[in-house]
């Protein structure tokens, strides 16, 4: 019984696996040209069994160190954006005045795209790993700042009662309630930022022409150099490193919140 329950959890994904692998397929043996090399490898997009086909110890040694660089870019931005987002959000809770300043330029600042705030702030700070880390920070701050205000609004009036009836302090209130009432909230907007935070430290990447490149820098120069397997794995490993990020976040809130709170 149990193999069935775990099969029939199983099939779905692997069903989409399986017609995602057959399209790739399907794709790659489409298109004119992606096999006019003269040596079978492919020019544009590599088939999933001709993946790893040049990828030698100094190609993967390039990719783990840009990993690094773009891990360690979105690991400081993510804890950074979160501080900031909570702060954020917390200070606009303590009055509609302070929501209604600064709301909108945190909109603004949302829904302009980070690749083109991304050049005025290599111009202006350099081609740093603070630069890069302040580009990831822009990019995954705002849910988490949007998500704390909203945790913080949504408790209950009559816990604030019972707060006021014990005559607690406003921090007493903001740490023992408050906070704590609104940490569901707050990994929801966490596991969102997350993922933004390696969008962010990835497509920074690609302005910052000096240093140790990034993922997004190894992307542009195997596509550039028409290496297409090395350029289709630095991909994937992007896309793990997003998937690492978000499954850690989601452990956390599971080990946080799960125990007491339903969601």
């Amino acid at each position: 019984m149990k193999l069935l329950a775990i099969a029939k959890k199983l099939w779905p994904p692997l069903a989409v696996f399986g017609v995602l692998i057959g399209g790739w397929y399907a794709l790659a043996y489409s298109l004119d040209n992606n096999f006019a090399s003269g040596d079978g490898s492919a020019l544009i997009i590599p088939p999933p069994h001709q993946l790893f086909v040049g990828l030698n110890d100094s190609t993967i040694d390039r990719i783990i160190s840009a990993t690094y660089i773009s891990a360690s870019t979105a690991l400081v931005g993510l804890l950074t954006a979160t501080i900031i987002g909570i702060l954020v959000g917390i200070i606009m809770n303590l009055s509609r005045s302070l929501e209604s300043a600064l709301w909108p330029w945190l909109i603004a600042l949302q829904v302009t795209p980070i690749i083109v705030l991304t050049p005025i702030i290599v111009r202006v700070a350099g081609p740093t790993f603070g630069a890069r880390v302040l580009v990831t920070v822009l990019i995954a701050f705002f849910p988490i700042a949007s998500n704390t205000l909203f945790g913080l609004r949504s408790v209950s009036q009559p816990l604030h009662d019972v707060f006021t009836l014990a005559k607690c302090s406003r921090s007493q209130r903001l740490v023992q309630l408050e906070l704590p009432a609104a940490s569901p909230a707050i990994f929801a907007g966490l596991r969102v930022s997350a993922g933004l935070a390696v969008i962010g430290a990835v497509v920074g990447d690609f302005f910052f022409t000096r240093g140790t490149p990034g993922l997004g820098r190894l992307i542009t120069y195997f596509f550039q150099d028409t290496r297409s397997g090395p350029m289709f794995v630095t991909a994937l490993v992007t896309a793990f490193l997003g998937l690492g990020f978000f499954v850690v976040v989601e452990t956390l809130r599971r080990l946080i919140v799960s125990p007491w709170h339903q969601t």
